[in-house]
């Protein structure tokens, strides 16, 4: 049962009444109630004024008609299953004061609320309509990272859309990094705050002019910290003996996946139609589901021999990343490695070491294709592959920088001279 509380925070002749509202152990909820008074005329050990005058009587009684107005509202919108939160308790202040409540819109949650509902109608990366799936989560775990810091640091109380701006912006950077929050995440909220912001001002509502001035960062990650599999260990992998068909199953879309580097939702829904005859050679063509291209991969000898040999039967993503963890445990995949660890949801990932096998999961198949296959072809044919839009950012994902790349050229230019 949610309970209420009034405190003062100040000692001053005019404190500002506030009121606790806490919904369980994890949630409570601070607004100011409306109403002043001087601390001397309160009484601490009541949270309620001193009954020395009419005007302290009044008061309380109006306190008091608040809380009830508050707990017959909470009880509604439970009845209801609408979601408590500061702003649904702001509203019910304002009401009981007879202010004009503030718009629903200008509070930063119910505006990235409306971009998630808005979700299906929306322009994607591809200019078609509709939002991936994977962006939705992102934008529910932004709002939720939202919610944290207004409730950590602002002890319950509503952002507003036209407060986000470069200061802000430090000071919430500043806080997802002393929580732990990874460098890539804290960009993506960042990004989020843009876009979240350049939507509320296409739609009348008031944004700080600092917007356009939002600098996303991002963690360039140290080569031992890029997961992949070698050439060495996929050969261990083909090797290894297994048991259970659902992990010789799982073997063979992981080792196809290293030798077409392909994301995992692309690599699970190709099917033996796409498998093409192109003069003297065999192709897979997809049509990656990110980006909307269509891409043509030459099959090399050991992915032909997989596909020749049966193509591995249609898995779940979910399915294929805890299956190719027990195959690369099997086959002694078991390097200490170090890698960011995903928690339960909300919480931010952390940096470990484990056995490399630990590590594993579908994004392996794409960086291996991409970390073994770099120097030994062209830098742009493997990004035609990969669906990298820049070489920069290429080069980041495999750990490498412009001067291997320099280098990389220089020995494939020997090798044409040769």
């Amino acid at each position: 049962m949610a309970t209420l509380k009034y405190l003062l925070q100040s000692k001053s002749e005019n404190s500002q009444i506030y009121i606790r509202y806490s919904i369980n152990r994890n949630k409570v909820l601070w607004r100011k109630s409306g109403f002043i008074i001087d601390a001397k005329y309160w009484s601490d050990s009541l949270s309620l004024p001193l009954q020395k005058t009419d005007s302290l009587k009044n008061l309380k009684s109006k306190l008091d008609k608040l809380t009830v107005f508050i707990n017959e509202a909470y009880n509604d919108a439970i009845g209801k299953g609408v979601e408590i939160t500061g702003e649904w308790l702001q509203l019910q202040i304002d009401l009981f004061n007879n202010k004009a409540p503030v718009i629903e819109l200008d509070v930063l949650t119910n505006y990235i609320q409306k971009f998630i509902d808005e979700a299906p109608y929306k322009q994607n990366q591809k200019k078609e309509l509709g939002l991936s799936k994977g962006r939705i989560q992102n934008l529910k775990l932004f709002k939720n990272t939202v919610v944290k810091y207004e409730n950590e640091v602002l002890k319950g109380k509503s952002l507003f859309v036209k407060n986000i701006d470069l200061q802000f912006i430090e000071k919430y950077k500043m806080w997802m990094f002393s929580k732990g929050y990874s460098t890539n995440y804290v960009g993506k909220n960042i990004a989020n705050f843009r876009t979240i912001c350049r939507d509320a001002f296409k739609n009348d509502v008031e944004t700080s002019t600092q917007v356009k001035n939002f600098k996303g960062i991002s963690e360039s990650k140290e080569p031992e910290d890029i997961v992949f599999l070698t050439e060495q260990e996929q050969e261990l992998i083909k090797m290894a003996t297994l048991h259970r068909e659902a992990l010789i199953n799982a073997r063979k879309w992981l080792l196809l996946g290293c030798l077409i580097g392909q994301r995992g939702g692309d690599l699970l829904s190709i099917t033996s139609n796409q498998i093409k005859d192109f003069g003297n050679i065999k192709i897979i063509e997809l049509k990656q589901k990110k980006t909307g291209k269509l891409v043509a991969i030459p099959l090399f000898p050991g992915a032909i021999e997989i596909v020749e040999s049966g193509m591995p039967y249609k898995i779940s993503l979910a399915r294929f990343n805890e299956y190719i963890k027990d195959v690369c445990k099997e086959a002694n995949i078991n390097t200490p490695t170090k890698w960011r660890k995903k928690q339960k949801q909300g919480k931010p990932s952390i940096k470990i070491t484990s056995p490399k096998y630990e590590a594993i999961s579908s994004h392996v198949c794409r960086r291996s294709f991409a970390t073994n296959f770099y120097g030994h072809f062209p830098t742009p044919m493997l990004m035609n592959i990969t669906a990298h839009g820049t070489e920069k950012m290429f080069l980041l994902y495999i750990g490498k920088t412009t001067y291997d790349n320099a280098y990389q050229m220089l020995e494939y230019f020997g090798k044409l001279n040769k």
